[in-house]
């Protein structure tokens, strides 16, 4: 007999099937009412961008519009001219996420393999910084950047999402530099490696998750931001897209499906963002906080 058809005729062990109990229908129930109370306010934001003016305040509400049209979209780049309002968000994230790390991956290296004079205070100061509202450095910010003249920029922008973002880069930076074994520097310097070599082609690569992890997080916290870009930014030249979401108000009303189709172009890229970077993400978060 073959080994083949010795191994077909071994009995399969039975698959032991799972009773469905009232304790797993209600643990299926709390997560459907969790997963419809958390995606309901999106779909709603959704159904209203592609509902006509008319149909929004139609009583009784239909909860599937009767007609779907696009004149909500056409609106919002037509009379609201919102192209600027994307670009300038689209550049300051960006440029936020680049500045961020340009300055977080030596700065955390440098505290996890020298020792310096003074390190236990800084570590005391980003901890703090971690905790401060952002409100409270958007005065100082203020004054710092009409001194300078750059307010009302998009410099005074990404300047301030640097700062404000930078403390937690490092501490999630530094957690991962912690773990790469200091052997694998130690052989690359005998080989002729500068310390930016070492940081650069060695270092950093083995660090990408927590890279990949800090930069969504960086992204994600700069795109949503209202509060500094409102403090900061008086014009449209600077001015994000959250700022210019609040002109949908006005002192004769609110254009519900405008603002509502404008909210669902801001979501997108975040949703695209977080959907292609998500296995990233929780590796990155998940082995920072082991690590951590």
């Amino acid at each position: 007999m073959s080994e083949a058809a010795i191994v077909s005729a071994r009995p399969r062990p039975k698959r032991r099937r799972r009773r469905f109990t009232v304790g797993t229908a209600g643990q299926y129930m709390a997560l459907a009412l969790t997963v419809a109370f958390t995606v309901f306010p999106l779909v709603w934001l959704f159904l209203t961008s592609i509902r006509s003016s008319a149909d929004i305040f139609s009583v009784p509400v239909h909860i599937i519009p009767e007609t779907a049209t696009l004149t909500q979209y056409v609106s919002v780049f037509a009379e609201y001219d919102t192209m600027d309002y994307v670009w300038n968000t689209v550049i300051v994230s960006a440029a936020t996420v680049i500045l961020v790390h340009l300055l977080a991956i030596p700065c955390a290296y440098a505290l996890s393999r020298f020792r310096m004079p003074g390190a236990m205070l800084i570590f005391g100061m980003l901890l703090i910084m971690r905790m401060i509202p952002v409100i409270a450095l958007a005065i100082p910010l203020f004054a710092v950047f009409a001194a300078m003249g750059i307010l009302d920029t998009i410099w005074a922008l990404i300047l301030s999402h640097t700062a404000a973002k930078l403390p937690v880069a490092i501490w999630l930076l530094l957690g991962f530099i912690q773990d790469v074994p200091k052997e694998i520097e130690e052989a690359a310097q005998s080989d002729g490696a500068g310390t930016v070599r070492t940081l650069v082609q060695i270092v950093t690569p083995l660090i990408a998750p927590g890279i990949g992890a800090s930069a969504v997080i960086t992204f994600l916290f700069t795109w949503n931001d209202l509060l500094l870009a409102l403090t900061l930014t008086s014009s449209k030249a600077a001015q994000t897209l959250p700022v210019g979401l609040t002109n949908f108000v006005s002192q004769f009303g609110i254009d519900w499906g405008a603002m509502s189709a404008a909210g669902v172009l801001m979501v997108i890229p975040t949703l695209v963002f977080v959907w292609f970077a998500q296995g990233l993400l929780v590796k990155g978060l998940t082995t920072g906080a082991v690590r951590g």
